[in-house]
């Protein structure tokens, strides 16, 4: 048993390291550019070893995307949630920006080879695709308290587009307020819209 663990803990180890390796490769030069031979050398791994992990290179850097918006811990984000809506926007908010900033590159690659390879939007958007349902599921029970009004689907569409030009406007123009500031003033002006009267 403690050995079948630790085969675990290492194949875990070893796929994190490739899924590693692959975004930095990936950042560098997009899909196209990207060889599953540059990535197992970056990783320390035999190429053999990302085709038995992953199948082949497309599988690969849609996990690769995968986990970098994992790796945002949105997940961990809803399932800490307080009840407070005031409380609650302003945490996932900042997690989104956050997010953002932390995967502008693949999300910049992302936009663009959506623009010469349409197939690269199912896999470059699953990620971001799962939070927008995290945030739909956050804001539909918020309304079902009658605590909101709106459409979820909006709602939330609204929420990940204004942390999206937060960040390219953090990452472009370096303006004067900080991000936490921006974020609550958001926040405020967002419940004051759709906040239901009592």
């Amino acid at each position: 048993m403690l050995e079948t663990t630790e085969r675990t803990l290492e194949a875990q180890s070893t796929r994190e390291r490739i899924l590693v390796a692959a975004r930095e490769v990936f950042e560098r030069h997009g899909t196209r550019g990207t060889t599953t031979r540059e990535i197992a050398d970056r990783a320390g791994v035999n190429e053999a070893t990302i085709f038995r992990h992953f199948g082949n290179k497309v599988a690969l850097l849609d996990a690769m995307r995968e986990y970098s918006c994992n790796a945002m811990g949105m997940g961990q984000l809803f399932n800490s949630m307080t009840g407070d809506l005031d409380t609650d926007l302003r945490l996932l908010c900042t997690g989104l920006y956050r997010g953002i900033l932390a995967n502008q590159a693949i999300i910049r690659i992302g936009l663009a080879e959506e623009q010469t390879d349409p197939d690269q939007l199912e896999t470059s958007f699953r990620g971001p695709q799962r939070i927008h349902e995290g945030l739909v599921t956050y804001l539909r029970s918020q309304a079902d308290k009658g605590a909101i009004r709106g459409d979820a689907q909006e709602l939330a569409g609204i929420l990940m587009g204004t942390m999206f030009a937060l960040a390219v406007k953090t990452n472009r123009f370096q303006w004067g307020s900080k991000p936490e500031a921006t974020i609550a003033t958001f926040v405020d002006v967002f419940l004051n819209g759709v906040r239901t009267r009592n």
